[in-house]
């Protein structure tokens, strides 16, 4: 049984997905598995895949049953995550979108920690970035402690950074936008006891282009605002958590522009993964 879990969905990412197999099979510690699902990609990706992870069986190819399979507008990332989840065979869980990077050693440093710290939950620092010839726009570092209050105000636990222990999601995500978001608040309200770390290392790199989901801002609001009524906030409860949620990211916006890029480590993204991972600091307390 391999000793972590890494879940990626995608869908008509062809042109991501041989660097996501090589950034993989670049990760110091081995001992993994990587379910792939394939939510019903029609531009030759999932071929192309097989041909990249013939001979890894590390790497499991998952496409996503045609009885789950729905409308292009009603699809939702929960459903490929949870029908990996079902299919998952380790202790732990990491979660790798197809678009997104890791630093070599990001498993075997985490791992590390989170097993130094017996953790239920730990995420680390990631960089922002548009292209690998490029310097990173920016690096955020999740809370060194976690509150369902601050919780609230933004999502500090970036998916792409997350280990987690498996039997924390038996339940799975929830079907809904901003799926993660609404995982993480449910489970810190139902676990107050739950044991949390940050690595305060650039051990991941997000991706940011024209298909990000979240970049369509418009329809973000929407979804928060029903997050956190589905968390179980009555409406005026949930509309007061939306302004304070969107006054935490124009905040944050504003702070990257003025002093994100001068803050990140140097060197362009392809420097950096050949580079020690880079330390972050921390954000102060809130």
């Amino acid at each position: 049984m391999p000793q972590i879990s890494i879940i990626t969905p995608y869908r008509n990412s062809e042109g991501f997905l041989p660097g996501l197999v090589r950034n993989l099979q670049q990760q110091t510690f081995q001992d993994w598995e990587c379910l792939l699902v394939d939510d019903g990609s029609d531009d030759g990706g999932a071929e192309r895949l097989a041909r990249c992870c013939a001979g890894d069986a590390r790497l499991r190819l998952l496409p996503l049953p045609q009885s789950a399979a729905e409308p292009q507008r009603q699809r939702l990332p929960a459903r490929p995550r949870n029908h990996a989840l079902g299919q998952a065979h380790s202790p732990l869980l990491a979660f790798l979108d197809c678009d997104d990077l890791w630093h070599p050693r990001k498993l075997e440093l985490q791992l590390a920690f989170h097993r130094a710290g017996d953790l239920d939950l730990s995420v680390t620092a990631y960089g922002r970035f548009r292209g690998m010839d490029e310097g990173l726009m920016a690096v955020r570092c999740p809370p060194a402690r976690l509150s369902l209050a601050q919780m609230r105000r933004s999502n500090p636990i970036p998916l792409l950074t997350v280990m987690v222990r498996a039997e924390l999601l038996g339940g799975g995500f929830p079907p809904v936008p901003h799926e993660d978001y609404l995982l993480w608040l449910d489970l810190r309200r139902d676990r107050p006891e739950l044991k949390y770390g940050m690595l305060p290392l650039v051990l991941a790199f997000y991706r940011l282009h024209g298909a990000n989901q979240t970049r369509e801002r418009s329809r973000v609001v929407g979804w928060t605002y029903r997050v956190f009524r589905r968390h179980g906030l009555d409406p005026l409860a949930a509309a007061a958590h939306l302004l304070g949620w969107g006054g935490s990211h124009l905040r944050q916006s504003l702070h990257e522009r003025l002093r994100g890029a001068r803050r990140a480590p140097v060197g362009t993204v392809e420097e950096l993964l050949l580079l020690p991972p880079q330390p972050a600091r921390p954000p102060g307390p809130t």
